[in-house]
């Protein structure tokens, strides 16, 4: 099987030029467009913004949250700022001039992990095996990564059946 490299692609913070600014209203942030925006590792944000009067940082949560300014992880003035995302998980940007964060120039980036559409082809076994009222055990099959296993009391029958069979300690069954 031969492996393609993904290469990331480009994507223009809030789909057009000028959008990292102080939102006008609460009720379209950048935070809603990421909502909507699938990330993938490789790809690479771009802010488009006026240098003058705007900056970009990126921040810790807890920083995030609180728009907190004094420790960010990297700070950008260029006006036309690129982050390539390296890993899954959640990156957190604010506005590094005073004011704007508090009024809701801040973005959040969920990065998908590089299996996160990927099924598996067996359907999750319930995690313990019950007897029904007749009194009858099933064996519950779980997959656990690329490896199977018996749930219950069916994994010990399992087992005392390798175990006795070699040794001929079952009389019905001679090796």
């Amino acid at each position: 099987m031969i492996h393609q490299l993904m290469e990331g692609r480009e994507v223009l913070v809030g789909g057009k030029s000028s959008t990292w600014k102080v939102p006008e209203s609460t009720d379209e942030t950048l935070n809603h467009w990421s909502e909507r925006t699938r990330f993938k590792i490789g790809d690479t944000l771009l802010w488009k913004y006026n240098a003058e009067n705007d900056s970009v940082m990126q921040v810790r949560e807890k920083d995030y949250e609180r728009c907190d300014r004094s420790e960010p992880i990297r700070g950008y003035k260029d006006g036309h700022t690129k982050i390539e995302l390296k890993r899954s998980g959640p990156f957190y940007f604010i506005s590094g001039e005073h004011g704007h964060c508090q009024r809701g120039e801040k973005l959040r980036v969920v990065v998908l992990s590089p299996n996160h559409n990927r099924t598996n082809a067996a359907a999750p076994a319930p995690a313990h095996a019950h007897a029904p009222a007749d009194g009858h055990a099933n064996a519950h099959i779980t997959n656990k990564g690329n490896s199977y296993r018996l749930n219950g009391s069916w994994s010990l029958v399992a087992t005392a059946c390798l175990v006795l069979l070699p040794l001929g300690l079952f009389g019905f069954v001679q090796l």
